[in-house]
């Protein structure tokens, strides 16, 4: 422009308005400080530049006060909304050349923004700051136009530039939206416009350039309305929550098949279950779960045939897993060592434990192929597998109990009798039962308690089940009484097994302290008329007469290895028996007692301390005085005696003797407190010789002392802890 063209508005350089020179073709020749400050540049960075350019490229319309004063020629007044995001009054003036042609246009802005407008930009601004800094797609409606404009963040959540999409249209929208979610977005999209909702808010699918799915949440909102008061445009954002909707549909995969497991009722069900669930929520080259049996992880179900069938609880990662009961997420395995891979090619991968049940493990052959929400979510399967796992064990757990004896793990009285009707067919026959009795139980439990007693019936059934078939069914009936099924057995086969079972007896005896006694009896199903119960009460008969000619000498049996396992425990208390034995049989003599009486007396002094078989060695062979806990310990071998005598025909006869041969005669004794004649006659004569016997024998609590001294001691005793008379010709045998 030259000089003197310019002289008439260089005035206009100092005012407050933005004052532009264009030429014919719009293009910037001169701007004033105003304008320069305005877009931050000098003249020298706007000359020769489109004015348009400068500008919102939506000014630039028939409408503009630029446009019409070049086509009209005349000066022209006009408002221009998005001049660079503010309100202008603009005032456009033509110069014309010699020829009538425009040469050149002069342009004065008014900046008329109010304040309200401009709080608007500034919220706009900070908007879409904001919008920059978190990715959210946004987008631009025109609904009177159908003009769309789309941020690039929005392009590339479908994988496009804007301009593969220009031009940006509803037809651009329609073309990308799913079709099942069109008319849902549209009904929405609608009330929002309607004003029955304040703002539009809609999940759906957008197709991805490649060709998949791309799940997004659209939310906008009214931004204008023309000047009749109808809505004009429409501001909105898009979310991808593609992510968010994978999650939401593994939470209802998750859901889904913890339904599942309660149909499943056995381990390997519910781990293959696991296994196609893993395939569905996570991306890996193998997974797999390991149980623990036996002291080693036992391969259970796997993705992909592995190398291994068990690996000890330590081993890895696994063991890791395992003992610390918690999850572990191995980005690299090559730079953690515990995490020991099961294949060298394995380079990430996750391991879960299932408490003290086992462990799930998914690996990668690349690193870095896990998420801690991967590991989240596959957690919350693991927690549903186990809790399906804990069930079916429960159940089995159950089932198991209802049909087996607790002590023995024998079936138990009910399961033998479903398995007797069951077998009570004909292909079984011949059908033949064994029913066996321990002798002796009630000697045991109460001569060394009910522990050594259940320790007497499980030997048993170790020593049946050696004897027995796999088809045959053994069972604890109860107490000390077992039942025996024997399909396909005659009477003849029935009497070589029972001749088994003593023979296994009598060898298992001979390693053992307390002998185990068995009386069996047997019956056997020929044909189909027999009622199977007839044939149980037939078998339970014999048992018991067989029982009735057995029981004496085994009871005896057991009372006499008593009595070995009590020298055994204190060899004193042998001799002790022995010296007693004769010391008796000369003053049941003195006493002019019948046969039968020194009979009896001769059997109390072998009997009467078999109640100190349920006390320790410690205790019997102690070298000090008992402590107070002790000594009522051993006060109560009269009691164990008397109890050890009476489940013994053979002995009961002696047991009150037992239980009263440390009364004293003025009531001082034990465990009852008898005085005088209350104490049986017996139990003096004992009372007096194992006073002797004790005090010229030494004890390891005590020295022997002289004869004349126990005789002494005796005299001194009598109407005290002896019956007078007793004493006074116990003393004249002794001189």
């Amino acid at each position: 422009m030259q000089n003197e063209k310019l002289c008439h508005i260089e005035a206009l350089n100092n005012v407050s308005e933005l004052v532009f020179y264009l030429d014919a073709d719009l293009n910037i020749e001169w701007a004033n400080q105003a304008a320069n400050k305005y877009f931050d540049a000098d003249i020298e960075n706007l000359k020769g530049q489109i004015f348009f350019e400068k500008c919102n490229n939506q000014v630039k319309s028939k409408c503009c006060p630029i446009i019409r004063a070049k086509e009209t020629k005349e000066i022209e007044e006009g408002i221009m909304d998005n001049y660079n995001d503010r309100k202008w009054k603009i005032k456009a003036m033509p110069e014309f050349n010699k020829e009538g042609k425009i040469e050149n246009i002069i342009i004065i802005g008014l900046d008329i923004t109010s304040k309200k407008e401009l709080e608007l930009k500034k919220q706009r601004d900070k908007l879409n700051w904001i919008i920059e800094g978190t990715n959210l797609g946004t987008w631009e409606f025109n609904i009177q136009t159908g003009e769309t404009i789309y941020n690039e963040k929005w392009a590339e959540m479908l994988g496009y530039t804007l301009e593969e999409l220009e031009p940006s249209t509803i037809e651009t929208w329609n073309s990308l939206i799913h079709p099942d979610d069109a008319k849902k977005s549209d009904e929405l999209f609608q009330r929002h416009i309607n004003g029955e909702v304040d703002i539009y808010s809609c999940e759906k699918r957008l197709k991805h350039k490649d060709g998949h799915w791309v799940w997004v949440l659209g939310r906008g909102k009214i931004t204008s309305w023309t000047d009749d008061g109808k809505p004009l445009k429409v501001f909105g954002i898009n979310v991808d929550i593609s992510e968010q909707k994978r999650h939401e549909k593994i939470i209802k995969e998750l859901n889904k098949v913890a339904v599942a497991f309660q149909s499943l009722d056995n381990e390997e069900e519910i781990c293959q279950k696991t296994i196609e669930t893993a395939r569905e929520i996570l991306n890996f080259d193998m997974c797999n779960i390991a149980l623990v049996e036996d002291n080693n992880f036992i391969e259970v179900a796997s993705s992909e045939p592995i190398e291994f069938e068990s690996l000890p609880l330590d081993y890895g990662i696994l063991g890791k897993a395992f003992k610390n009961n918690e999850s572990y997420l191995n980005s690299d395995i090559e730079q953690e060592p515990d995490a020991k891979p099961i294949r060298s090619t394995y380079k990430s991968g996750m391991t879960i434990p299932m408490q003290d049940i086992g462990v799930f493990q998914a690996v990668s052959n690349e690193k870095n192929d896990f998420s801690q929400k991967d590991l989240e979510l596959a957690e919350i399967l693991i927690s549903n597998t186990k809790a399906a796992l804990e069930r079916v064990y429960y159940q089995e757990e159950l089932k198991y109990k209802a049909f087996h004896d607790r002590l023995t793990d024998l079936y138990n009285r009910r399961f033998f009798e479903m398995e007797m009707q069951r077998l009570d067919v004909n292909r079984q026959f011949p059908l033949s039962i064994i029913m066996a009795d321990v002798n002796g139980l009630k000697i045991i439990n109460d001569s060394y308690g009910h522990e050594k007693g259940d320790e007497l019936l499980v030997k048993t059934a170790e020593i049946l089940k050696t004897v027995l078939k796999e088809e045959d069914i053994l069972a604890r009936q109860g107490g000390d009484e077992f039942a025996i099924l024997l399909p396909n057995i005659n009477n003849k086969q029935v009497n070589k097994i029972i001749k088994r079972i003593k023979n296994k007896v009598k060898m298992k005896n001979k390693d053992r302290d307390i002998p185990i006694s068995l009386t069996m009896g047997s019956a056997t199903k020929e044909n189909p008329e027999q009622n199977i119960y007839n044939i149980l009460q037939i078998a339970d008969d014999n048992m018991y007469q067989n029982k009735l000619s057995e029981s004496r000498s085994s009871k005896s049996d057991i009372v006499y290895s008593l009595l070995n396992t009590l020298s055994a425990k204190s060899s004193e208390t042998k001799k002790h028996a022995i010296r007693m034995t004769k010391l008796a049989f000369n003053f049941g003599e003195k006493l002019n007692l019948s046969n039968s009486e020194l009979n009896k007396l001769s059997l109390l002094t072998t009997l009467h301390d078999i109640g100190k078989t349920s006390i320790s060695e410690e205790i019997l062979n102690k070298p000090g005085d008992l402590n107070k806990e002790e000594w009522e310990l051993m006060k109560k071998h009269p009691e164990q005696g008397y109890k050890i005598a009476l489940a013994s025909e053979q002995f009961d006869l002696i047991a009150e003797e037992i239980l009263a041969h440390h009364e004293h005669w003025d009531g001082s004794g034990y465990p009852n407190g008898l005085k005088g004649e209350e104490i049986p006659f017996l139990a003096r004569i004992l009372s007096i010789i194992d006073a002797f016997d004790v005090m010229t024998s030494d004890r390891p609590y005590s020295k022997a002392i002289s004869k004349e001294e126990a005789i002494t001691e005796i005299k001194d005793c009598a109407g005290s802890q002896f019956a007078p008379e007793l004493a006074e010709k116990f003393v004249e045998m002794m001189k």
